[in-house]
């Protein structure tokens, strides 16, 4: 389960960004809302990502499935990552 995601110098992410799944303060649909005891938190159910035209939503979905290769497959000592840094500035 995805509960939280960060990513910084990524495609067009210069500065840190962050998803979380963490559920806020709101009390409605409560009953809708799991609670995780050992994180002693709720989390939601469900998200949307969404915004204009090149804001940067395939560039953070490519960032997960990045990070879920390499949890999954890894990468040998010695290889370099595949990285794509951040495109509009020369030293990111």
């Amino acid at each position: 389960m995805l509960i939280s995601f960060s990513l910084e110098n990524w495609r067009s992410f210069r500065d840190r960004v962050a998803f979380s799944m963490v559920a806020g303060r709101e009390r409605q649909h409560i009953d809708r809302v799991p609670r995780i005891n050992e994180l002693k938190t709720k989390v939601l159910p469900i998200a949307a990502i969404y915004g204009g035209n090149a804001s940067g939503k395939s560039n953070f979905v490519d960032a997960l499935f990045f990070a879920k290769r390499m949890v999954i497959r890894g990468f040998l000592p010695g290889v370099s990552i595949p990285i794509e840094p951040f495109r509009f500035d020369a030293d990111a």
